[in-house]
C-alpha cells in the first residue's frame, strides 16, 4: 500500500514520490469544511504540522486573514462557522493524534512564532499541534528568532541529515532554548539552542524541527521524513543494568537510576529498591545480577575498596569470560585507580557535570537492544 502523508500548513512541490499519496489538508471539522478537512489522523503514516497561523492548521493552507493580528475575528466575520471552537475540535484531533503516534505514525511539528489572540479567552496558535506535550514544550521554552546558516548536528540526526545540510545553505530562523528534558536535540545552533530533536510522547516519540526557509528545503524535509519507519516512533528497548556501588555513592547512583528510567530503561537494579527486610543480601544480589544483561560498576575511591563491589565485579568478570560478551560497564563517578581488569576498557565518565549528559547517552547506546 502507498504511504499516506498529511501536510498541515505546508506543501510539497517536488517530483512525484513513488508509492506515496500526499494530502494538503487542515484540522477543521469535516462537517464545517469537508473539502479542506483531513481524514482521521490515525489514517496517515506521516504527518507534518506547521501552525504558522490559525488558518494554516485549521484549513491546511494560509488564507487572506493569516497575516492579520485579528485573524480569528476576521475568520468568524467571513463565516460564522469558522469560529475557532466550531471549526476546530481540539480534543477530538488530539485524541486522533495520540492514537496515530501509538500505532507508529511519524509526527513532525515545525516551530512557529507564537501568536496569541484574545478570542473568547486567550488563544494560542500552538493549539494547532493537537498535542499537549508539544504545546507545553514550545510554550515553556524560549523561542528565538534569528537569521543564520550555522548549525551542528549529532549522529542522532540520522534521516534528517540532508535537511539540515540544506539549511546550512538556505539558513534557518527559529530555535528553542531552555527546553525540557523530553526533547532530545540532534541539531543545534552555535549557542547550543535546539534546531531539531526527538520528543518523548508517553511511550513513543515524535519530532520537533525548525521550519524550512525555502520550498526546496520543505521538499527535502518531506523526503527525509518518508525515510522514517514506524519502529522509529516506538521507545527503543533497553537491556537491564545492575548498578554495583558502595553505600557512600548512593546519591549519585539514585540520580543515575532515575535518569536511566526516564530514558526508558525498565530494569535498573539498585539494592535499596529491590532488597526487603529479611531478604538474604547475597541471594538477592545474585538474582539482580542474573536478571540484567549488564553490570555497571560505579567507580570511586570508596567503591574500589568495597568488599561487596569486589564480589559483584568478580561475578561480572566470570560472566564476561564465560560468555565472551561484554558484561561489565565501568561508570567513573570520581577519579580513582581502576581495578586491573577494567584498565583499557572504555568507560562512561560522570566525573564532571559537563560530561554527564554525553556519558549518559554513551551508556544508553550500549544498553540499547534490537530485540528483547
Amino acid at each position: 500500500m502507498p504511504k499516506k502523508v498529511l501536510l498541515v500548513g505546508c506543501k510539497y512541490t517536488g517530483a512525484p514520490i513513488p508509492d506515496t499519496a500526499i494530502d494538503v489538508l487542515g484540522l477543521v471539522r469535516p462537517r464545517i469544511d469537508k473539502d479542506r478537512a483531513a481524514y482521521a489522523l490515525y489514517e496517515y503514516d506521516l504527518i507534518i504540522i506547521n501552525p504558522e497561523s490559525y488558518s494554516h492548521f485549521i484549513f491546511g493552507v494560509p488564507t487572506e486573514h493569516s497575516i492579520s493580528d485579528n485573524e480569528l475575528w476576521d475568520l468568524k466575520a467571513e463565516n460564522n462557522n469558522y469560529d475557532l471552537d466550531t471549526a476546530f475540535d481540539s480534543s477530538d484531533r488530539t485524541d486522533e493524534l495520540s492514537a496515530a503516534i501509538e500505532q507508529g505514525t511519524r509526527v513532525i511539528w515545525l516551530l512557529a512564532t507564537q501568536k496569541h489572540i484574545k478570542f473568547f479567552g486567550l488563544r494560542s496558535v500552538f493549539s494547532g499541534y493537537a498535542n499537549a506535550t508539544a504545546k507545553k514544550l514550545v510554550e515553556s521554552g524560549i523561542l528565538r528568532e534569528k537569521k543564520s546558516r550555522r548549525l551542528s548536528t549529532t549522529p542522532d540526526v540520522r534521516e534528517f541529515k540532508l535537511y539540515f545540510e540544506r539549511l546550512q545553505t538556505d539558513g534557518w530562523r527559529l530555535c528553542l532554548s531552555d527546553h525540557q528534558d523530553i526533547l532530545e536535540p540532534f541539531a543545534l545552533s552555535p549557542e547550543g539552542y535546539c534546531l531539531g530533536g526527538r520528543v518523548k510522547v508517553s511511550a513513543a516519540f515524535a519530532w520537533l524541527l525548525t521550519p524550512p526557509t525555502s520550498q526546496d528545503a520543505m521538499n527535502i524535509l518531506i523526503c527525509c521524513a518518508l525515510g522514517l519507519e514506524a519502529v522509529h516512533v516506538a521507545s527503543p528497548p533497553y537491556y537491564g543494568i545492575f548498578l554495583s556501588h558502595t553505600a557512600a555513592d548512593k546519591p549519585f547512583v539514585r540520580e543515575l537510576k532515575s535518569r536511566l528510567e526516564a530514558k526508558g530503561v525498565k530494569d535498573v537494579w539498585l539494592d535499596e529498591a529491590e532488597i526487603l527486610v529479611g531478604d538474604s543480601l547475597t541471594k538477592k544480589i545474585q538474582e539482580g545480577l542474573e536478571k540484567t544483561k549488564y553490570i555497571g560498576v560505579v567507580l570511586s575511591p570508596r567503591s574500589i575498596k568495597s568488599a561487596w563491589v569486589e564480589k559483584e565485579l568478580e561475578i561480572a568478570i566470570n560472566r564476561e569470560i564465560s560468555t565472551g560478551e561484554v558484561a561489565v560497564l565501568p561508570l567513573l563517578y570520581e577519579k580513582c585507580e581502576l581495578p586491573a581488569f577494567l584498565v583499557g576498557k572504555m568507560y562512561a565518565d560522570f566525573t564532571s557535570p559537563a560530561e554527564y549528559d554525553e556519558s549518559l547517552e554513551k551508556l544508553l547506546r550500549r544498553l540499547k537492544a534490537e530485540k528483547i
